[in-house]
């Protein structure tokens, strides 16, 4: 191995040697430098051979040799943009609205043409509103009339704790013939109560002097009572003594017996209108908290009544106001399918769509296969059909939004929307400034990253190198 070394330096060193010697003796080896007229006298084939040969060719070559120099440095260090080619459409930002009626109905009036531009609540198309309108009515009626039977209610309760007569408050809107038919009503209803109330009042005040006079009465026998034992003792004795006769000891007696009598009979009397006099004032604490029973179940049966055409009043406005179609946004009328007043329309049925006058965007179909390179807050060059790029330019923009699922071409097989904000939605055409419109169809070049230029050359060289190896 040394000796293979060794003479390999030897041979290095002595072309070394041979290339100093060469490059000191070279101005001795170049022929003396001779003028024309000394060219003119040798002989032809010394003249050709004396003649130094034309620099052009030289420059040439050396021009080409540095050309291809920088052009294979510039493949080695220059990059070129990769791109996602998709094709795609101009559409509104906002999306194309449609304006359907809710119900179905006959047209009124026709506020507007096809190409018109309109702005975001104008009247477009109105229906006939005669059902609806009859509707509102209805529940506006049914509205008042649970209003006022809460207000009813309401003052008959006030009154009824305060001892007051009727103080009813009209509820807002509703006419003064229905709050004073209202208010007598309820003046009726408190006045029957209260008649009720004095006639029960009346019967125990009666029972209460009944009871005071039956009390009076058992004072006064209680009091006769053991002076008429005393008398009918000594009617007794007098008779056992013979002093008196036996006809006048009975009679004594007998009266005896009946104060007795009447004595039990008067205390149960008291009794008696006791528990009449309790049971009076129950009717007539029943009467009071069954009034007001009534009163607070009208009251919520009135709230809840309220509350439900309320709503059905809010509805039936809704429904009025839905038969006047309005713009949901500004932006311009197309596709207007119905033309006739008096016409049918159904439920639900397209009858116009608007084209928001919003900024336009992009939406791009991207294939398969480059869905994996393209995401959000890339740059796009977006290249107009109608106008050829290479006269008019083309537009920049970026991407926004693209889609979590493929969606079936039919054309194109399973591809992902993706949706692209424009820097500015007009170009300058001819000398003056034209506005993209929806539906353009265009070609999205959504840059996904960089690639040397040598490397398109070597990548299908190395594709077919590597796939021809593996082949049998």
């Amino acid at each position: 191995m040394s000796l293979a070394l060794h003479a390999v330096r030897d041979l290095f060193t002595r072309y070394t040697s041979i290339w100093k010697t060469a490059w000191a003796q070279r101005h001795d080896m170049v022929s003396p430098q001779r003028t024309d007229h000394e060219l003119a006298f040798l002989p032809a084939h010394l003249e050709l051979q004396e003649a130094p040969v034309h620099p052009a060719p030289r420059w040439a070559m050396r021009l080409i040799i540095a050309l291809l120099a920088i052009t294979l440095l510039w493949a080695l260090i220059g990059k070129l943009d990769i791109v996602a080619v998709a094709p795609g459409k101009v559409v509104p930002n906002d999306r194309i609205k449609v304006v359907q009626p809710l119900e179905a109905g006959v047209v009124r009036a026709i506020h507007i043409r096809d190409g018109q531009a309109v702005t975001a609540g104008q009247l477009l198309i109105e229906l006939d509103a005669t059902a609806t309108g009859a509707d509102v009515v209805k529940s506006e009626e049914a509205h008042e009339g649970a209003a006022l039977a809460l207000a009813r209610a309401n003052a008959l309760l006030q009154a009824l704790e305060q001892r007051s007569d009727v103080q009813l408050i009209s509820p807002p809107g509703v006419s003064s013939q229905r709050v004073l038919a209202e208010t007598q009503l309820a003046q009726a209803q408190l006045a029957e109560h209260r008649s009720k109330q004095a006639t029960l009042s009346a019967e125990l005040q009666k029972r209460r002097a009944e009871l005071t006079t039956t009390r009076a009465l058992v004072n006064k026998l209680e009091q006769t009572l053991p002076i008429s034992n005393e008398q009918a003792a000594d009617y007794k004795r007098l008779l056992e003594q013979n002093f008196v006769s036996r006809h006048g000891y009975l009679a004594q007696e007998k009266e005896r017996i009946g104060l007795e009598k009447d004595l039990v009979a008067q205390r149960s009397r008291i009794q008696e209108l006791t528990a009449a006099i309790q049971e009076q004032e129950t009717q007539m604490t029943s009467l009071t908290a069954e009034f007001r029973r009534q009163l607070l179940d009208a009251q919520n049966q009135a709230y809840l009544q309220s509350m439900q055409f309320t709503e059905d009043s809010t509805k039936a406005h809704q429904r009025q106001q839905l038969t006047r179609l309005t713009a949901p946004v500004s932006g311009t009328v197309q596709q207007l399918v119905v033309h006739t007043v008096g016409g049918v329309v159904t439920a639900a049925q397209p009858l116009l769509v608007i084209v928001p006058d919003d900024s336009l965007e992009i939406e791009a179909m991207v294939e398969n296969k480059d869905i994996g390179f393209v995401s959000q807050g890339q740059y796009v060059t977006v290249k107009v059909e109608t106008f050829p790029y290479t006269r008019y330019g083309y537009l920049r923009g970026r991407v926004i939004s693209v889609s979590n699922d493929a969606i079936n071409d039919e054309k194109r097989g399973l591809v992902y929307h993706a949706r692209v904000k424009l820097d500015a939605d007009k170009m300058w055409i001819d000398r003056k400034w034209i506005r993209l419109a929806p539906g353009m169809a265009v070609t999205a070049e959504v840059k996904t990253g960089l690639r040397r230029i040598i490397d398109y050359f070597l990548s299908p060289l190395t594709e077919q190198v590597s796939e021809g190896f593996r082949e049998r």
